[in-house]
């Protein structure tokens, strides 16, 4: 891909499920643990001038994270109505 010079390339991520490690050719470029924070990512640098750039989300499980910050506070009142005290825990 290539830019006239002055010209910037933005990522632009309008909410991606909570925990996710976005990549943008092998390297990292934005770790998420909100879903309702918008992100933009400067990629300008990052790219492959010439040829395919490959990007790549990998989404950790909320249900799974939420448990573990459960029991990481155990004296926390979660109250929750349907059992399920998973989703109180991360911005889901």
């Amino acid at each position: 891909m290539s830019l006239i010079a002055g010209q910037k390339a933005v990522l632009a991520f309008d909410g991606l499920d909570t925990f996710a490690t976005v990549k943008l050719n092998g390297s990292t470029i934005l770790e998420t643990d909100n879903m309702f924070i918008p992100e933009r990512v400067d990629v300008t640098d990052k790219l492959n001038a010439e040829g395919n750039n490959e990007l790549q989300i990998h989404f950790d499980s909320a249900y799974l994270r939420g448990w573990k910050r459960v029991e990481e506070h155990p004296d926390h009142k979660w109250g929750c109505w349907n059992g399920d005290n998973s989703r109180l825990a991360v911005r889901k």
